[in-house]
């Protein structure tokens, strides 16, 4: 039918709305039962709702689909033809820009409650009609008035959402069955490959997608000069794998990875200092397996601990980005500098609503103190941010989707204050460096010496210095990589450089 990945979705919504339609009228009135009126698609945007309510207008005969998107319904030349003969299917796309919950406008008008109710009338009420099918389309299915939700009108609730492998293989192969006709897709293109690489995407990302990687495989056939033109050999183009690849890098699905956000926090990798990192990231995994497996616990909620620039952003990120999950997200007082309390909760609230449409999510919460706007003074904070991170982070996801959260944190007796510690499973302290030993494994990971006796000598000053005494040393890595930056400098003499940045930095 043109549309791929809703295999199960077209079934039900048969099963429900269409079926009695296609058998006898006299048999319909003998089961005393009145056909489906309205159908209500939502989910994600790109998705196929409008591409699949087309598709059951084909499947009913009836007239061409009438489209209204939703603020044209207010226009005059928006007018009732149900009454003609025939199965009229009226579509609403943006249903939720007309319908929405009644006196929740303050606009003055009560336009939008006059359009809610006139189409109770027409599909409900004394002044009902038999020969329409109406289906409104949204992304909002919480904005929409509650009656309109109910049985005899928009009864049938089908939520459209990501494909899985199977549909993106099959919307892959819809969208380049025209290139395999005509013999320019390449025998090296692997559709089931490709099908697994783009977990998470929509069938629109996904023909746009196919539509980026033939835009490089026609840049090989484009001569540039002063004026732009086609090769001779462009009866050869032909889109392969690598067209593919490229494109891969290219589009990003919306509801993806934060691959350049996760890459700025770890740009420096993890270093290995001591034991305690890898205990650290061998929890970590254990914790991801336990989300991608166990069928008690769908949602995980982590927290890290540690002092300023102990690595927990990074810490995180990794641990987020080993588990290959097909939406991480971060969420961080660094994206909502100058954010009113409204929108701070608001853009927390769709991350997590975000990560119910994956099969498998990680959200790395960072910094919740800074989030919370918490200071010592006072204390203040933000009561509001706090709740809905509270609700949020305990909140099982719906039926066949799982979650870990990985939140970091600088004050960890804040959270106790605040009672927010028992929204944690678990909780993995993030320790400074506090060793000698553990800072040469640090100089030997950044290569800051040319010679392992330089090495040694500037060790040998730091135990002069008194830096090997117990408790003498306890600095974060990120601080510790800055000291190094600035003695790389000086390095005719960064054996004392090294020594006195260290005494500088009050250590």
């Amino acid at each position: 039918m043109g549309i791929g990945g809703l295999d199960q979705e077209f079934g039900a919504i048969f099963r429900r709305a269409f079926a009695s339609r296609v058998f006898p009228p006299g048999l319909v009135e003998k089961l005393g039962i009145q056909h489906v009126k309205g159908i209500l698609l939502y989910g994600s945007p790109g998705t196929g709702k409008t591409l699949m309510a087309r598709q059951i207008g084909k499947m009913l005969n009836a007239r061409e689909p009438k489209i209204v998107n939703g603020p044209e319904i207010l226009n005059k030349y928006y007018k009732a033809k149900g009454e003609e003969s025939g199965l009229h299917i009226i579509i609403f796309d943006e249903l939720d820009a007309i319908c929405k919950q009644r006196g929740s406008t303050n606009n003055g008008t009560g336009v939008g409650d006059s359009v809610v109710n006139q189409l109770l009338s027409k599909m409900d009420g004394v002044d009902q009609l038999n020969n329409i099918l109406i289906i409104g389309m949204t992304n909002r299915k919480d904005m929409i008035d509650e009656a309109l939700l109910r049985p005899g009108r928009l009864e049938v609730h089908m939520e459209i959402s990501l494909p899985d492998e199977n549909g993106r293989l099959q919307i892959l192969n819809i969208h380049t069955a025209s290139m395999r006709k005509h013999g320019v897709l390449d025998s090296d293109v692997d559709i089931g490959e490709i099908a697994a690489r783009t977990k998470n995407f929509s069938g629109a990302e996904l023909n746009g997608l196919v539509k980026s990687a033939t835009s490089f495989a026609m840049n090989r056939h484009v001569k540039v000069g002063t004026m732009a033109g086609i090769s001779d050999d462009v009866e050869n183009l032909r889109v392969n794998m690598g067209d593919f690849n490229y494109a891969l890098e290219e589009v990003h699905p919306a509801f993806g990875v934060a691959e350049e956000e996760l890459a700025q926090v770890i740009q420096n990798g993890i270093i290995h200092f001591d034991k305690d990192v890898d205990a650290t990231l061998r929890d970590g995994r254990l914790f991801v397996e336990q989300v991608r497996t166990s069928t008690r616990t769908p949602l995980v909620s982590l927290l890290l601990h540690g002092p300023p620039g102990a690595g927990k952003t990074a810490m995180a990120a990794t641990i987020a980005q080993a588990s290959e999950f097909p939406f991480i997200k971060l969420v961080s007082p660094d994206h909502m500098v100058g954010f009113s309390e409204p929108q701070k909760i608001a853009a927390i609230t769709k991350v997590f609503q975000d990560s119910y449409r994956s099969p498998l999510s990680v959200i790395v919460v960072d910094n919740i103190e800074r989030l919370l706007d918490w200071v010592p003074i006072g204390p203040r904070f933000s009561n509001g941010v706090l709740q809905a991170l509270m609700v949020l982070m305990a909140k099982r996801p719906p039926a066949g989707k799982r979650l870990l959260v990985i939140a970091t944190t600088t004050i960890r007796p804040m959270l106790t204050d605040m009672q927010m510690s028992e929204v944690f499973d678990a909780e993995l302290r993030i320790s400074p460096i506090s060793t000698l030993s553990a800072l040469s494994k640090v100089f030997e990971d950044v290569q800051l010496f040319r010679s392992s006796a330089e090495h040694r000598e500037a060790l040998n000053q730091l135990q002069i210095a008194g830096f090997g005494a117990e408790g003498k040393l306890n600095i974060g890595v990120k601080k510790v990589l800055s000291i190094v930056e600035m003695a790389r400098q000086e390095p005719e003499d960064i054996a004392q450089r090294l020594v006195g940045a260290f005494v500088n930095f009050g250590l």
